[in-house]
């Protein structure tokens, strides 16, 4: 949580100074690691100076005749250049790509294609926010777990209590929440929130709250835009106490 702090106080700080639209994030889920992947792949292409013809490859874009690995070229290298023509190509292909396993890609492509234009248009750095569970709107999505102390159940009226301040302290200050779930003795959060809110304070200010009527919520929490944890990870992560700050 500590590393969290710095990251996003940071964060803010930056959006501060350069301003809310040079920063871009992807709105879909895509790994991290695909992310990695993809910019890895344009770095390699980069590196060898590798030259293309847009049209071209705005066509093997849409042929049945090219292959993936073929096509995975011609998103990085149409997303490379701040062009009109390829970015509706990509935008296009992304919306239903002849191949389902490009999906991701073809979100990235395009998401660097419009960083282009703008950095072009604009005259001014734009900045690509790389995170597992993307976001929506100059929003980031956020997974966050609460459990209780020593793992004990909730009642029903905690479970009642937990969820009305939550999602008040949350919605108060135009945080998006996607999923809310509350179970035997822990409760996830997924939700969307503006580049500069400091929602770390809100949820340990709704925590606090919360424990006034019985202390029952460990103060630390997970926080994280890498993924969704599973019930099957969350229960791992009890059964071997760890800790989550």
């Amino acid at each position: 949580m500590k590393n969290w702090n710095k990251i996003l106080d940071k964060f803010r700080t930056t959006i501060n100074n350069r301003g809310i639209d040079s920063f871009h994030v992807l709105e879909e889920l895509v790994p991290i690691e695909e992310q990695m992947e993809f910019f890895k792949f344009f770095d390699d292409l980069k590196l060898k100076g590798t030259k293309f013809v847009r049209d071209s490859e705005i066509e093997m874009l849409f042929s049945p005749d090219v292959s993936v690995e073929r096509k995975k070229e011609s998103l990085v290298l149409l997303s490379s250049i701040p062009d009109v023509k390829a970015y509706r190509a990509l935008e296009t292909y992304q919306s239903s790509p002849l191949e389902p396993e490009l999906k991701n890609w073809s979100s990235i492509a395009l998401l660097g294609s419009r960083i282009g234009l703008n950095r072009d248009l604009l005259g001014k750095p734009q900045i690509y926010i790389s995170s597992g569970l993307g976001g929506h709107d100059k929003k980031m999505r956020f997974f966050t777990l609460f459990i209780t102390r020593e793992h004990e159940n909730f009642t029903e009226v905690q479970k009642e209590l937990v969820e009305r301040e939550f999602k008040f302290q949350l919605e108060g200050e135009d945080v998006e929440i996607e999923t809310f779930e509350i179970k035997n003795n822990y409760f996830t959060i997924l939700f969307l929130f503006p580049f500069k809110t400091d929602v770390r304070a809100i949820l340990q200010s709704a925590i606090e709250e919360c424990n006034q009527y019985g202390n029952f919520l460990d103060d630390k929490f997970l926080f994280t835009n890498v993924k969704v944890f599973s019930d099957e990870e969350i229960q791992k992560l009890l059964d071997n106490d760890l800790k989550l700050d």
